[in-house]
């Protein structure tokens, strides 16, 4: 016979920026195993938590919707199978944040529930003012910086769980112990269990905002973008470093332009053990021909993470590990390039992107397009999707490479998912599969981040628009600026660029074969676009709970 010793209650999670939690207390006078049945009138689940997790210190119930009255049944369970009597408790949720820069819309277009895979969809969120870096004010800045939001939603579009953060987030990972990993702007790199709280932190120790308490160390400048979790248990993370090159450009669209000595900012990948320990890293400026540059070297992106005057070479934007012939991939931004790494020997595979300005023993390495493949530029994020095969976000931008090509304006540069395929005997390379195209209907123009999934149960598509400028031609009829009057240069005042306009968000579920069925689809942005919102990138997660 097994008794309770202290009575069930449920109580919101005691971190505040993890509302949408409750915590179920009690204490039994043996060891027990616990079932809890969550029933909000809508739907029932069941959670189960083994007798290594004790109830005093709390079982978490996750994944409740906002504002929802909940009925929770709690039964125990003692190792010889003697069971109690169900002990029932109610419980309503918080309500979301009504402030309209907390949290933004989320409006459901498409749902197909029976037709989607199965799970919530996690997204990281950013904000920022409506305008560029160059033009904002230190409060501004701020609010931008000092602020994010990682968010769970259910297969209607409804906010199930939410985490806010102090400082801007990039990539969210899940972890296979069900934790998540992601890096903060200001080069700190975070395991959050779904309660909210730190389990593990890591900071480049060469930042320039310096030390972290409570935080390992890892020898870099930098941790940025996405990060990703290896079979070993170890992780893999991009870092930046800086170079001084004297006759350097000072122009992206004149060779013959005045060359100076400037400093520059290239990629390190590194992989890292939970302890802090780098023991892998390929450097972009070992490998790569630093005078070959893309668009928007000039670019204020450094300039405003702690580096300033020093120029974007690489961008490297995402980073991923293929267990299939032990290599890595990495997408470089500023040269238009996906590259494929061996990492035993660390020698470039191959090069798929615009054949344009690479030479010697690189331009070997190059694959050679199938049938109608169109290039990527300023690509973001490629995830492995079979042997030889992953996809990517395609934002399309500029469409060519300084001195080969004059940029394209943002008209004429609306982005897409890709998938491709490559055949690495042949050096040969073609497109899969692709959201959309320039004659769509539902073309986005999103100059940055973006992600793309393929969804292992489903074999559907999960596609994050992130940063997507207002539909056109016309932004609005009131004389301010159309599609057709934007720059990509940030550092012209005198034209309207893509950070200047209210931004928002799209995620879409759709079928690979066919016509690309949308069955899940969800606008993120503000009601009078006063919040620019960015949604830097996503996954479809099966549970919510710890993987025990």
């Amino acid at each position: 016979m097994i008794n309770f010793s202290e009575p069930p209650r449920v109580e919101i999670n005691p971190n505040d920026n993890v509302p949408l939690v409750a915590m179920v207390y009690f204490k039994a006078d043996v060891r027990v195993s616990t079932t809890l049945k969550i029933d909000d009138g809508r739907k029932e689940r069941v959670v189960e938590y083994g007798p290594e997790k004790p109830p005093e210190d709390g079982l978490a119930i996750i994944g409740m919707r906002a504002n929802t009255d909940h009925r929770i049944t709690v039964i125990i369970t003692s190792d010889d199978g003697t069971t109690t009597d169900p002990v029932e408790l109610t419980y309503k949720t918080p309500s979301l944040p009504e402030d309209a820069a907390i949290l933004p819309r989320f409006t459901l277009e498409t749902s197909k529930t029976g037709e989607m895979e199965e799970g919530y969809t996690l997204l990281s969120i950013r904000r920022r003012p409506v305008m560029r870096a160059i033009f904002m004010t230190q409060k501004q800045f701020m609010f931008q910086n000092r602020w994010s939001l990682l968010v769970a939603l259910d297969e209607e579009a409804e906010v199930v769980w939410y985490y806010i953060a102090d400082s801007r987030i990039a990539g969210v990972h899940q972890l296979s112990n069900g934790n998540l990993f992601f890096h903060h702007v200001n080069f700190r790199s975070i395991e959050m269990d779904m309660c909210g709280n730190i389990i593990n932190q890591f900071h480049a120790t060469n930042r320039p905002w310096g030390p972290v308490e409570n935080s390992i160390g890892i020898e870099a400048d930098s941790l940025h973008h996405q990060p990703h979790e290896m079979p070993n248990g170890n992780y893999l993370a991009l870092t930046a470093n800086a170079r001084e090159i004297k006759n350097y450009y000072t122009s992206e669209k004149d060779p013959d332009a005045p060359r100076a000595t400037q400093k520059v900012v290239g990629d390190n990948i590194v992989e890292f053990t939970p302890e802090g320990e780098i023991v892998w890293n390929w450097n972009t400026f070992d490998h790569l021909d630093q005078m070959r540059i893309g668009y928007h070297l000039m670019d204020t992106y450094w300039h405003t993470r702690g580096f300033p005057n020093h120029l974007d070479w690489s961008h490297g934007n995402g980073v991923t590990y293929d267990e299939h012939d032990d290599s890595i991939l990495v997408s470089l931004r500023h040269q238009d390039a996906i590259i494929k790494i061996d990492r035993k020997s660390k020698e470039i595979i191959w090069i798929l992107g615009d054949h344009a300005g690479w030479e010697g023993v690189l331009k070997d390495k190059l694959l050679t397009p199938k049938n109608d493949l169109r290039w990527h530029y300023h690509g973001h994020n490629p995830r492995v999707t079979d042997k030889n095969q992953f996809i990517m976000y395609d934002n399309g931008v500029c469409r060519a490479m300084p001195f080969h090509g004059p940029s394209a304006p943002p008209a004429a540069c609306f982005s897409r998912a890709v998938e491709y395929l490559v055949d690495p005997d042949k050096m040969e390379v073609s497109e899969v599969w692709v959201s959309g195209d320039d004659g769509s209907e539902d073309r986005v123009i999103s100059w940055a981040m973006g992600d793309a999934h393929r969804l292992p149960e489903t074999d559907n598509m999960l596609v994050i628009d992130s940063f997507c400028t207002p539909e056109g031609p016309e932004l609005d009829r009131h004389g301010n600026a159309t599609v057709s009057d934007l720059t990509w240069d940030s550092w012209n005042r005198s034209e309207w660029h893509p950070n200047d306009l209210a931004t928002w968000g799209r995620i879409r579920e759709m079928k690979r074969g066919g016509e690309r069925e949308v069955v899940f689809q969800v606008r993120v942005d503000d009601k009078f676009d006063i919040v620019g919102w960015e949604v830097f990138g996503g996954a479809r997660v099966k549970s919510l709970y710890p993987n025990d």
